[in-house]
């Protein structure tokens, strides 16, 4: 992965004294969450407010790596920095219209035989991730708020299906990973949903076991929705406004899905 810098953010990352790896690297900030460690390696994030020449700031994520890898085709024994691989989705998505994160800065390098990665991204101001969404829905009792919640449904549904339809899987698809901003007038909301956490993205073999992958994972951990919300999003993401006979497969494929998974988790159905 070769180093990427965004148009317009360098002389940013310079009015802030963190032009080049080494100024990214060697600052001390504090952990936006507690970093992860795993096989000798580590990875953390903080996240700063970086100050703008012409005035104003700018809110930015900092995450770094050290020797946490995942091996590849094009590095089956070495590996690559799992960062590398979420720089190239990103990049990825985009192409392909996608919403996701904006990247600021990316790179990496080899110190004393330790690999070494930076990725920078734009915070997503004004957003939250969907479980917080949910947990204000369920709060204030699900017949509020319907008119929001349509509409979220309506914007993940479109971009969920945009990134299948591009033969692409997110392979962890949480609520915790859509990311959602609520703008409009009152009773006329207009939804934004961004996809984050992309380092195990692929290619999909098909648009089915693709739809089937993440629908699944995203079907089991949204179980605050009613049957007619699970419902309302399976025939959105498909574009039909009834089930077909292939739109029933997948429906009773997840639905068989969730309710195993609740049987282990002992929930009652």
């Amino acid at each position: 992965m070769q180093d990427f810098l965004a148009d317009g953010w360098g002389q940013v990352l310079k009015h802030n004294g963190l032009e080049g790896f080494d100024a990214l690297w060697d600052l001390k900030a504090d952990w936006f969450e507690p970093p992860n460690e795993r096989r000798g390696g580590w990875s953390g994030v903080a996240r700063l407010e970086l100050k703008r020449p012409d005035g104003g700031s700018e809110g930015v994520f900092l995450k770094r790596q050290e020797n946490h890898m995942r091996r590849t085709l094009r590095h089956p024994v070495s590996g690559e920095p799992t960062f590398a691989g979420e720089m190239q989705n990103i990049l990825l998505l985009q192409q392909a219209g996608v919403p996701t994160l904006e990247p600021v800065y990316y790179g990496q390098r080899k110190e004393a035989g330790h690999w070494q990665a930076i990725l920078v991204t734009r915070e997503l101001k004004d957003f939250q991730p969907l479980n917080w969404w949910i947990d204000q829905w369920q709060a204030a009792g699900w017949g509020i708020n319907c008119t929001i919640r349509r509409a979220v449904l309506i914007e993940a549904a479109r971009v969920i299906r945009c990134l299948h339809e591009h033969g692409l899987v997110h392979n962890a698809l949480h609520p915790k990973h859509l990311f959602v901003r609520v703008s409009g007038e009152e009773g006329r909301p207009v939804a934004e949903v961004r996809l984050i956490d992309l380092e195990k993205m692929r290619r999909a073999l098909s648009p089915m076991r693709a739809a089937r992958r993440d629908l699944d994972s995203f079907n089991r951990r949204c179980l605050p929705f009613n049957l007619a919300d699970r419902m309302r999003f399976l025939t959105l993401y498909l574009g039909i406004r009834y089930l077909s006979k292939e739109g029933r497969s997948l429906w009773h494929y997840l639905s068989n899905k969730m309710l195993a998974s609740m049987k282990e988790r002992g929930i009652d159905g």
